[in-house]
């Protein structure tokens, strides 16, 4: 498997070219970072989709910025290239742009490339079953200090399978006192934690938190990684990590 990859100079993209030389069936061809600093990698790396040359290229995984996923995702609909979307922080005009080349290509997007992370969330809708409304729930996420958005792309995926009849808000919006009407995030930027998120369901005897710890980003690599293998022959559409979880 040929693979393009946007964002190659970035924290992801430098793991996920790392991971890429320890399979047997795949390799980076080229990649794309407006740096475009080649002395990262053993593969051509240029600033623009427009400066690519052909590349037997079978599939992109991006790992980059919202404009940048932008630019990735027309390219692939354009060249007919499935591809990985793994970035977050995506704005409501790249969403439409996922949405409409997914009519042409198969498109995969998750805010968290780690299956454990997909089977956090299935615990947590699972556990507001069973517990009811009137829990509280907050969910805490710590990242690296230089991550740019808050909260991370996982807290929001997990927000949208809790909040049900909820409200969404972040600790300096909810109400004092507290309602068990809100699911309320907290997010710490801090040093170059990889990645930490733990719900918390509380009751006034008793409490229960799920979490999920990362220690190396190479698990993200991998998910990337699995993502591709599962989308080449795939028709168009938007698939995401429940439906790799079931295959």
């Amino acid at each position: 498997m040929n693979i393009l990859l946007s964002g190659a100079c970035g924290r992801m993209g430098r793991c996920v070219a790392e991971y890429c030389g320890t399979q047997q069936d795949c390799r980076i061809v080229a990649g794309v970072d407006r740096r475009a600093d080649s002395a990262w990698h053993d593969f051509p790396v240029v600033s623009d989709f427009g400066q690519l040359e052909r590349f037997p290229v079978e599939l992109l995984i991006d790992f980059s910025s919202p404009d940048a996923t932008q630019r990735a995702l027309l390219y692939s609909a354009q060249h007919q290239i499935p591809c990985v979307i793994c970035t977050t922080g995506l704005t409501v005009p790249v969403y439409h742009t996922m949405q409409f080349c997914a009519r042409l290509i198969p498109v995969f997007h998750s805010a968290n490339m780690s299956v454990a992370a997909a089977v956090l969330q299935e615990l947590c809708r699972r556990t507001q079953e069973i517990l009811g409304p009137e829990w509280d729930i907050d969910i805490l996420e710590q990242h690296h200090a230089g991550k740019t958005d808050a909260p991370s792309g996982t807290a929001l995926a997990l927000g949208q399978v809790l909040c049900q009849d909820r409200q969404l808000c972040n600790e300096q919006e909810c109400t004092i006192p507290r309602r068990h009407s809100e699911v309320v995030f907290h997010s710490l930027r801090a040093g170059g934690s990889a990645g930490e998120h733990l719900v918390q369901f509380a009751s006034a005897d008793e409490v229960l938190r799920l979490s999920h710890l990362v220690f190396d980003r190479r698990v993200f690599a991998a998910g990337a990684i699995a993502a591709a293998r599962f989308l080449i022959g795939k028709p168009p559409g938007l698939y995401n990590m429940k439906d790799l979880i079931k295959k």
